[in-house]
């Protein structure tokens, strides 16, 4: 056959070459942006049938480096041994099909395995390694286009994961601004409570004391000893609930003024509370060392309360000791500054620790160290609207100490 013979008779090869180019490059192209796996491997698989009309195709995805399930076009075929091997070996991106009559593919994108293709039952036309390059050009996009598929149905998977939580949110904000107007409501029932309390019970209070005191006055000699003792016991027992009431506001007014938070000197605090303590009861020994430097951010009227609080505890429960010593300082914890107040005096059993700041709840009775119950429960509250903690230690005859711990303090060691 001469030249002009051989090109004759090839122009049809080569024009079918161009056609079958042109047509997988404009099927390729609208691949990488379709956002739906089984969309992309069905385009696949009519790029196939349409280039080399094979008998039958087999695709198995990979998923986190392992094998899916095999989806097999048409149903009903059976994966080939040598396809089993082919799956089995990372190695080869392509190879001819056991039979000769097709190719195995690997689609890869970025070194990993994305899926394996059988493509069987082809009858190749003259030019069987050019169809194989085309496969391999159809599997190369073809494997950025599974890739982007499966990063989408990521990415949608995590928006709709990130809605449902924005959707939890939302419902959990409301839930929350329900329950603070609950409080705010529950705190103007308090206020009214604080009110009513100021007003209306301490009133009765203050005449029961003054007519107590008119009759023990003008009508006492008219009373025998055991008389008189008793109206005596009637003004103190009087004294005593009205000293429980202002307790009680006191501790309501805690948890409801406004905070101020600034930098406070707890040193010079303690140096104030001690000199009023002193005043009260000049004639005691008793040692109060104070650490320098001890500083927090917090509301100076709320912690100069605190403070007064564990003092004045500390002082009355060391009347028995001579002399008595308390010790205010700071010390490290856990790697945050802790302070704390320690007594040398009448101490608690550690098995009562819990009832310490209940309001009303007393380790020692009224005959022993008097009291209203209500400055530990107000130190507590205190401390935990600065964001701290509070707790104790001690043991019964050795005396006691109160640890707390506020925002900005020093890292003292004591």
């Amino acid at each position: 056959m001469n030249m002009a013979a051989h090109l004759q008779a090839s122009a049809p090869d080569h024009e079918r070459r161009l056609a079958d180019y042109a047509m997988v490059l404009d099927l390729l192209g609208t691949l990488p942006g379709t956002m739906d796996e089984q969309a992309v491997i069905a385009s696949i698989r009519d790029l196939f049938t349409m280039l080399c009309a094979p008998a039958h195709i087999v695709y198995v995805p990979f998923v986190n480096h392992q094998p899916g399930e095999a989806q097999c076009h048409p149903e009903g075929w059976t994966i080939s041994p040598a396809f089993k091997g082919f799956l089995a070996d990372p190695a080869r991106l392509h190879a001819w099909s056991e039979t000769d009559q097709g190719f195995l593919l690997r689609l890869t994108q970025g070194g990993e395995t994305l899926g394996v293709m059988e493509i069987e039952g082809v009858t190749f036309p003259q030019y069987r390694t050019h169809y194989l390059n085309l496969a391999l050009t159809i599997v190369s996009v073809c494997g950025l286009a599974v890739h982007n598929a499966r990063t989408y149905g990521q990415l949608r998977a995590t928006i709709a994961e990130r809605e449902r939580a924005e959707r939890e949110i939302a419902q959990l904000n409301a839930e929350l601004r329900r329950r603070i107007l609950q409080v705010e409501a529950a705190n103007k029932e308090l206020e009214a409570f604080s009110y009513s309390v100021s007003h209306d019970l301490r009133s009765p209070l203050h005449g029961i004391d003054g007519w107590s005191h008119v009759l023990l006055e003008e009508y006492g000699d008219k009373l025998d000893a055991q008389g008189q003792e008793h109206l005596r016991m009637i003004r103190a027992e009087t004294a005593r609930m009205n000293e429980l009431i202002k307790a009680l506001l006191q501790l309501a007014r805690v948890s409801r003024n406004e905070m101020r938070v600034e930098p406070v000197d707890l040193s010079t605090l303690c140096r104030e509370v001690e000199q009023e303590l002193r005043a009260t009861e000049p004639e005691r020994q008793i040692e109060l060392l104070v650490a320098p430097g001890l500083t927090a951010q917090g509301d100076p009227a709320l912690l100069r309360a605190a403070l007064q609080n564990l003092l004045g505890n500390a002082w009355k429960f060391t009347r028995d000791r001579t002399p008595g010593r308390i010790t205010v300082g700071a010390q490290v914890q856990a790697g945050r500054p802790v302070f704390f107040v320690r007594d040398n005096g009448a101490g608690f059993d550690m098995a009562y620790a819990a009832k310490l700041f209940a309001p009303f709840q007393r380790l020692h009775s009224q005959k022993e160290f008097s009291g209203t119950g209500i400055g530990l429960a107000t130190v507590q509250r205190i401390i935990h609207r600065h964001g701290g903690t509070v707790w104790a230690e001690g043991a019964v005859g050795q005396g006691a100490t109160f640890y707390f711990t506020l925002p900005g303090g020093p890292a003292a060691a004591g």
